[in-house]
This record gives structure tokens, sequence and C-alpha cells, in this order.
């Protein structure tokens, strides 16, 4: 009887014990569980800000259609500036962003670059400046046709289109590529906020009748867009200096006023220097 006893008093001083140290271990476990359950929420909530940064930021490539308003001025010889009957661009594109992940989860810095920025313009004659007003500038003015050559070649009279009664209008066409840095920013769900500078080398050639001036320059251009998913509208100033050569085809009399055959008299080179400035409002698709 009095074993029974010793066995109880023992079995009561060692249950408190007992009782404490499944508590810890039950306390451990749940603690081991929830620190589990945190890394998985945390992994899981990373993968899904991952997989949104994916989708916000994978439409790299753009194609831009727009208008512009150029102004056009020569900055040697007659002072003359030109307005725009109209004008349009194409350009072709992709940003190669330089890091992968969004700073503060919203602002990426890149660099556009493309190989074709295709654009036309019509232009028409808009003031001219010389020092004498007899001149045949001058004269040209009054006839308010609106042409370009009669002023920088030397035969006004001598345009193969001039002697067959059309006036096809000054036309400008420009393929270039651009190449600049742009920073983008991210401040909500699929909106995108960019601004950018692109230096753009440039051909351009001028066909007025039957005269045609090419030549070789650096435009370049800054602006800023805003897009949502696929469409993006946005709006730049471009600006360039271009030194062209004029080519053309008169013919020429000689003494006895028979038309010469020599190819020297029918071939003429000239050399003038334009500027040109002004907005481009564009709509863009994003892939």
């Amino acid at each position: 009887m009095k074993v029974k006893h010793v066995f109880t008093c023992i079995a009561l001083f060692f249950l408190p014990l007992f009782v404490s140290h499944a508590q810890n271990m039950e306390t451990d476990s749940l603690q081991v569980l929830s620190e589990k359950l945190s890394q998985l929420e945390e992994r899981f909530a990373s993968n899904e800000r991952e997989q949104q940064y994916k989708e916000v930021w994978k439409r790299k490539k753009y194609w831009k259609f727009g208008m512009e308003n150029p102004h056009m001025k020569r900055t040697d010889g007659e002072s003359m500036t030109w307005k725009t009957d109209m004008a349009f661009f194409i350009q072709q594109g992709k940003t190669a962003y330089l890091h992968s992940k969004p700073i503060a989860g919203m602002l990426k810095f890149g660099i556009d670059y493309g190989f074709m920025d295709l654009s036309y313009a019509k232009l028409k004659l808009k003031t001219i400046e010389v020092d004498n007003k007899d001149t045949r500038a001058g004269a040209y003015l009054a006839s308010n046709s609106g042409g370009f050559d009669d002023i920088v070649s030397d035969d006004p009279d001598g345009s193969v289109m001039s002697m067959m009664g059309f006036n096809l209008g000054m036309h400008k066409i420009e393929y270039g590529l651009h190449v600049g840095p742009s920073i983008s920013v991210n401040p909500w769900n699929h909106l995108i906020v960019s601004a950018y500078f692109h230096v753009r080398p440039t051909m351009s050639g001028i066909l007025e009748n039957d005269n045609f001036s090419y030549g070789f320059g650096c435009a370049m251009s800054a602006g800023f867009s805003v897009s949502y998913k696929i469409i993006s509208l946005g709006v730049e100033g471009a600006w360039n200096s271009v030194k062209y050569k004029q080519t053309s085809f008169e013919v020429e009399d000689d003494e006895d006023g028979d038309e010469e055959g020599n190819i020297g008299n029918l071939f003429s080179t000239k050399k003038f220097r334009l500027k040109q400035n002004g907005p481009r409002f564009y709509v863009s698709l994003r892939f």
C-alpha cells in the first residue's frame, strides 16, 4: 500500500513537467508551421508580382502612325520658308530595357531603336526675301505658282514640266533610323507613361517637277507617350538640318538656236541647306 502511494506521488510530481513539455512542443510546431506558411505566402506573392511585371512590360515592339507639321526654311542664299499642306510618317522600333525588374516596382530605363522611320510631306512656298525685288524670284512670287525649282534653278523656263504646263508641287520624302534612351513609369495597372530622346540619321529627297534634290543629315526628336496595353498616344518635337544637292535636266540652245546634245550642258548640280522643325502626333501599337 505504501508503494502505491510512492508511485502516485512521483506521477503527480512529474505530470506538470510532461504537460509543460507537450505544450512547448505544440507551440514550437505551430510556430514552425506559421513560418512555413508565411514563406509560402511570400513566395506566392513574389511569383504573382513577377507574372504581373511580365504581363505589364512584355510589349516591347511598336509601330507608330502619325501626322506632322514641319516648318522648313532655307539657311543659305535667299531666305525662304515653306508651309505644310500634308505630312505623315510611319515608324517601327523596339525598346530594350536595361534591367528585368522595375525599380520600386514601377520604373524602367531602356534604349529605343529601329530601322525604319519613313515620312512624306507636301510643301508649299510661304515667304521669300531677296535683296533685289526685281529679280526673277520676285517675279516668280508674283505668279503665285508655289513651286521651288524656279528659284533654285538658273533657268525657270527650262523645266520640262513647266514647258508642258504641269506643276506637280513640292514633295519631300525622308527615310531614317532611330536610337536613343527612354524612361518608362507604370503608375497603375497596365498604364505606362514614357519619355524619350531619339537620334535619327536620315536620308532626304525633294521632288519638284523635273528637279530632284537629295541630302543626308542627322535629325533628332524628343517626346512622350501614354500607353495602355496595346494602344499608345504620343507627341514629339522633331528637328534637323540637311545639306542638299540638286540635279536637274535642262535643255540649252546653241548660237544657231538648235538644241545641243552635249550631256555637259544638260546636267547641272546645285547645293543648298534646309532647316526643319515641328511637332509630330501619333498613334502607336505595341506588341
